[in-house]
């Protein structure tokens, strides 16, 4: 089994350096099966609708670009710049992101998207306040660029576990409460 576990990272870090974009989308897309899989299994409703839409919204790797425009803009080191960045603009509208294009991409009408993003959105942002700044901070401090995205998105399997229960959770009617 350790054999294997090394020999898949050996491939792994290839297919990082040679295809960056392509192994990171795969990856993200991958986890956010995963994640969405779980989040349903929470919620006893399974829903291979809601696996495609998550997954396709998940799929683009944003944060391989993210994090080299921080690079390239920046320079090396000042993480905890990139941090405060990453917090304040880049997270705030990925989470906004993930609401619309899940909602949308699952077949929501508008009305819905735009109900779910009132009721949910902060909470979700303030929430990823308390999650992620050290993730990111220690992702920029201590990792090669390269594995950034990467190992972020390794992190935001759990996240996103919390974040598909929010973006698809239904609205709670006055009964319910």
């Amino acid at each position: 089994m350790k054999k294997a576990l090394f020999a898949f990272g050996q491939w792994y870090d290839l297919q990082i350096q040679v295809r960056p974009v392509a192994t990171k989308a795969l990856t993200s897309s991958f986890l956010a099966v995963c994640s969405s899989v779980v989040a349903q299994i929470i919620r006893r409703k399974l829903s291979l609708k809601e696996v495609l839409s998550f997954t396709l919204q998940a799929a683009p790797p944003f944060s391989h670009f993210w994090f080299a425009m921080l690079e390239a803009k920046l320079g090396p080191g000042k993480a905890l710049l990139k941090t405060a960045l990453d917090q304040l603009f880049f997270r705030p509208i990925m989470v906004f992101y993930c609401f619309v294009a899940t909602g949308v991409l699952s077949g929501k009408r508008w009305a819905e998207v735009h109900a779910n993003v009132q009721r949910n959105f902060a909470k979700v942002v303030i929430n990823s306040w308390k999650v992620w700044p050290g993730a990111i901070f220690l992702t920029q401090r201590y990792l090669p660029q390269h594995y950034r995205s990467a190992f972020i998105e390794l992190l935001a399997f759990f996240w996103d576990v919390y974040e598909s229960l929010m973006i698809c959770s239904e609205e709670v009617t006055d009964e319910k409460k």
